[in-house]
């Protein structure tokens, strides 16, 4: 049963919302870098909350996601529109 994945930032931004309501993790391709330009690494994240990033080099303000990051086994800050896919973790 393949999980559905999302690339769309609403329908990533709905399952991450459903994800941190249920306490789910979940799997991301995340795009790491400046400008895009960094190399995309697999994740399995537990979200927490929504959280708006103050940003001093721009007027825009950027939404995230705090969650526990599986790989560095810690708690991290990913911002939601270099997500480029997310699916749900599924557990054996």
């Amino acid at each position: 049963n393949k999980s559905e994945i999302k690339t769309s930032f609403p329908d990533v931004f709905e399952a991450l919302q459903d994800a941190i309501l249920n306490n789910e993790s979940v799997k991301i391709k995340y795009k790491k870098g400046s400008y895009g330009l960094g190399a995309e690494s697999n994740r399995k994240i537990t979200p927490k909350r929504f959280s708006l990033i103050e940003r001093k080099t721009s007027r825009y303000h950027r939404l995230c996601v705090s969650a526990y990051c599986h790989l560095r086994e810690t708690d991290r800050v990913f911002a939601i529109y270099r997500i480029k896919e997310l699916s749900k973790w599924n557990t054996p």
